[in-house]
């Protein structure tokens, strides 16, 4: 099976002047490591033609998968798909079915069949994209691939992205990976993080299984983690659980969190 390296790309000025917390970012992360894609960089961008495009320039000279959310509404700023599909140098096509569902909205609303002219923009996706249902909003997503180079666009609204990701997205990526990626943390307070890191130095210089401390508010979380084939989750929980024991054994104070 190919292994993809993978890239998340967030659209929106409002991430970047601190306008509202980004856990689009964090829960694409944990359901990446859950079937094992590997992701190598998070980047947030404006909502600007030219810094986004430069963006994807970048991320596909360096990965595999870009994953892109938000800038996908009917205003004048939403222009993700606008700029995915100048970079591939395809076309967008209206899907009906979303049209459909726009024209429904507004009729609900009571604005008549007087359509906002981005309507069609909100609706349309790349020409022979693979259509990634929106069940929760009215912006389709979609997946791309070309010149081996793949592309995952969802909207921004947490509700419709988380899922999209869950009921359209894992299981589109499955295809990709067969592993997945265990983590564990312990947490040790009383000890400062250099201490931790002389004693524990054997198990912070492994490689998967990996160790790693994280300095926190008045302790210091030890992260054990490895990565497998789905096939063998048993397996991994013990070669983790014995690390552990080990750290707890030196650190009986350890509690697992």
């Amino acid at each position: 099976m190919i292994k993809i390296k993978a890239e998340i790309l967030c659209v929106g000025t409002e991430l970047l002047v601190g306008e509202i917390l980004n856990t689009n970012v964090q829960y694409i992360s944990k359901k990446l490591a859950d079937i094992g894609v590997d992701l190598y960089y998070q980047t947030t961008v404006g909502d600007n033609f030219k810094r986004i495009k430069e963006c994807l320039k970048i991320a596909f000279n360096r990965v595999d998968l870009v994953i892109t959310t938000g800038g996908l509404g009917p205003t004048m700023d939403d222009i993700t798909k606008e700029v995915v599909a100048d970079f591939f140098k395809e076309e967008l096509e209206l899907n009906e079915k979303y049209y459909d569902k726009i024209i429904e909205r507004y009729k609900l609303r009571g604005f008549g069949e007087d359509i906002s002219s981005g309507g069609k923009k909100e609706a349309s996706i790349i020409k022979g994209s693979k259509l990634i249902e929106n069940s929760i909003g009215l912006a389709p997503g979609f997946f791309f691939e070309k010149n081996n180079k793949k592309i995952i666009v969802l909207p921004g609204p947490p509700k419709e992205l988380s899922h999209m990701i869950d009921n359209e997205v894992v299981t589109l990526l499955k295809e990709y990976s067969d592993d997945t990626l265990i983590m564990k943390t312990l947490e040790i307070k009383g000890i400062p993080k250099g201490k931790i890191d002389d004693t524990l130095k054997k198990y912070f210089l492994m490689s998967n299984p990996t160790v790693a401390p994280y300095a926190k508010e008045k302790c210091v979380h030890i992260r054990v983690a490895m990565k497998g084939s789905r096939n063998n989750i048993g397996s991994i929980n013990i070669k983790i659980d014995k690390i552990i024991n080990e750290i707890k054994g030196i650190y009986p104070q350890a509690l697992e969190v």
